[in-house]
């Protein structure tokens, strides 16, 4: 027989020892157990039943999100700009309320001590969310609460059902008003915008950037939601904690502002709106950029007047000065100056002599005698007059025209004379609209790419922009056509052209380093909570398409402009500085005369580091901007330059 075959064998043996007792066992135990789970059910479904589907219904699940600690905004040097606080709020879950329209009153009564608000308006506010079948959702009832307020509310909200302290993460704007502009604010979110973001998980209470940096690196400040899962009981108490993600906090934002010059350059601005001599009054609005020549790093972007954007967070008690701010129709505090357009003036001429040269209406070495003003023989032998803005009575190449910002030079070279000398063109609406095709080479009529939002792409007209905008009412047939005259307007930065600091700032770069724009940039660097840089916002630019040699040309322009021209008050002790001046008429709302005033310049001129720009709405551009740049690049040398 096979080992195989002896193994499929029954054994054999007794009955007697099979386990057949110990199976017994076992089925009264089961059966046991059985009865017990029986009586059980019977007590919680019958007997019991009620009460504990009341139970049921009075327990939540609650999923409680936490909102991320907003990532840390830093200067260039790592001073923190912004702190982050705790805002509080006092919030009512409908749903938890009591069903008792007394007992809820009595709630209503009781926040009314804690905290001030209306009980009338609390009721008010709960009636038409549970109209609205929006009882889940936990209303606001008081924002802002002093930390005192917060405290008693907190320690009360145990006894008032439904009734929660809510906790959001706010900003304190500790760096100053001069930072107002660049740094914008949080606030809460609009309608608008929470459709909009709900879909990238936001939450509706969740504070969200509104302007400047805070609005334009979002993403990157924000962090991420956590949450706490829990079983709560009708009043709100703690049963059962189920689960729990902490949040992620923002990532720091490291910018290229150097915070001493940012405050050294609103400071200085706002000392120097008085008339200082001129006339002209004093200036109400004002603005600077200063920045890397080559990269286009942004030291110092200020905007007067400033603002304290704190009221924000605090709009409530400040409701007067937030309301007063808004509706400035004076100086437009607001409005970043930086980034809104103005008649440029003469700062213009620099793109007018590079379009000369490049066209070949004139040459390093072509010169004219300049007297008082230009005379052209119109139709029907009319004679127009267009003056200088001084008596020069000199012989002027482009060099010494810039240096001196003669007007009729550069009348002569961007739109000839009709006679002897000839445009940028082949005839008048050709010289305009190769004049404007330089303005665009050079970054004018669209946005610089700056990382904040509100910025104008100003204007650049010609022959095209004029016949499509003016036609129709309040203007007189054939008053469309582009005239000889709106050449030479637009060549000294006059008439219908309009450009942005940061765009001026932006050309003088171009023309400093060799023909580079460089895209201006705020931030610097993305710095994750653990101290690594995410990312840095890396350097850009794009060429502009012209022979260095002429950009030398114009640049030894403006070395004459500071050394021995109009624009001599910008030289430094501390350094070579090339510049040019820029003085624009305008008209005022009430018909008067005035005029803005300019200066933008590089330094050091034999190595261009920083670009500065300056702009005041009223004053002269020799006189009142001038002598203010040549103080930024003095502090810049002696406290920033490294």
């Amino acid at each position: 027989m096979s080992l195989l075959g002896e193994g499929l064998r029954t054994p054999a043996g007794p009955s007697r020892n099979r386990p057949h007792g110990n199976v017994a066992v076992l089925r009264a135990f089961i059966l046991l157990l059985f009865a017990i789970l029986t009586v059980r059910l019977v007590d919680m479904q019958i007997l019991r039943g009620e009460e504990f589907a009341q139970r049921s219904r009075e327990n939540h699940i609650v999923r409680t999100n936490i909102l991320p600690t907003r990532g840390l905004i830093t200067d260039r040097n790592g001073e923190p700009l912004v702190k982050n606080v705790g805002v509080y709020a006092a919030t009512i879950l409908p749903e938890m309320l009591p069903a008792s329209p007394e007992a809820r009153y009595r709630i209503y009564l009781r926040l009314q001590e804690l905290i001030g608000v209306s009980p009338l308006e609390v009721q008010t506010k709960v009636d038409e969310a549970i109209a609205a079948g929006r009882d889940y959702i936990a209303i606001r009832i008081a924002t802002n609460l002093p930390r005192e307020a917060a405290l008693a509310l907190e320690e009360a909200s145990s006894d008032l059902p439904g009734v929660s302290l809510e906790v959001t993460p706010g900003r304190l704007y500790t760096a100053g008003a001069a930072f107002s502009h660049v740094l914008g604010y949080i606030g809460p979110q609009t309608a608008e915008e929470a459709k909009r973001l709900r879909e990238k998980g936001y939450q509706l209470n969740e504070p969200v950037g509104k302007e400047g940096i805070e609005a334009w690196y979002e993403a990157d400040l924000r962090g991420q939601i956590g949450y706490t899962a829990a079983e709560q009981n009708a009043q709100g108490k703690l049963i059962t904690l189920l689960g729990q993600q902490d949040p992620v906090p923002g990532n720091t934002l490291r910018l290229n502002i150097d915070a001493g010059l940012q405050r050294y350059v609103a400071e200085l601005l706002e000392a120097s709106m008085e008339d200082n001599g001129t006339g002209w009054g004093d200036a109400k609005q004002a603005a600077a950029v200063v920045m890397n020549a080559k990269t286009g790093q942004v030291y110092a972007l200020v905007s007067i007047p400033t603002y304290d954007n704190n009221v924000y967070a605090d709009a409530e008690r400040r409701a007067d000065e937030l309301l007063r701010i808004q509706n400035d129709t004076v100086t437009y505090t607001l409005l970043n100056k930086a980034l809104n357009p103005a008649a440029p003036g003469s700062t213009f001429k620099l793109v007018t002599a590079t379009a000369g040269l490049a066209e070949g209406s004139i040459t390093p070495n072509t010169a004219f005698q300049i007297g008082c003003s230009l005379d052209i023989k119109g139709e029907n032998d009319v004679i127009y007059n267009y003056p200088d803005w001084r008596c020069h009575n000199m012989v002027m190449d482009v060099r010494t025209a810039i240096a001196w910002s003669s007007n009729v030079f550069f009348f002569m070279t961007a739109g000839g004379d009709l006679e002897r000398q000839r445009g940028l063109g082949k005839d008048v609406e050709t010289s305009g609209a190769v004049l404007a095709a330089w303005a665009r080479k050079f970054g004018f009529g669209k946005p610089t790419g700056i990382d904040l939002f509100g910025e104008s792409p100003g204007r650049v007209p010609d022959p095209q922009w004029k016949r499509r905008t003016k036609v129709g009412e309040g203007f007189a047939p054939g008053e469309n056509e582009w005239f000889l005259g709106d050449t030479y307007n637009t060549a000294i930065g006059q008439g219908d052209v309009l450009a942005t600091p940061l765009q001026i700032a932006r050309m003088t770069a171009a023309i400093a380093n060799g023909g580079t724009l460089p895209v201006p940039h705020v931030a610097d660097a993305v710095i994750g909570p653990d101290g690594r840089v995410v990312r840095t916002i890396a350097p850009e630019g794009e060429k502009v398409d012209v022979d260095p040699r002429w950009l030398e040309v114009v640049r030894e322009g403006m070395l004459g402009s500071v050394q021995y021209g109009a624009g001599a008050r910008a030289a430094s002790s501390r350094t070579t500085v090339a510049g040019k001046t820029g003085t624009a008429e305008f008209f005022k709302p009430d018909g008067t005369k005035s005029q803005h005033a300019w200066f933008t310049g590089f330094a050091p001129y034999n190595d261009p580091e920083i670009v500065v720009t300056v702009y005041f709405d009223i004053g002269v551009g020799g006189d009142k901007a001038a002598p203010v740049a040549g103080k930024i690049i003095d502090y810049y040398m002696e406290k920033v330059r490294r």
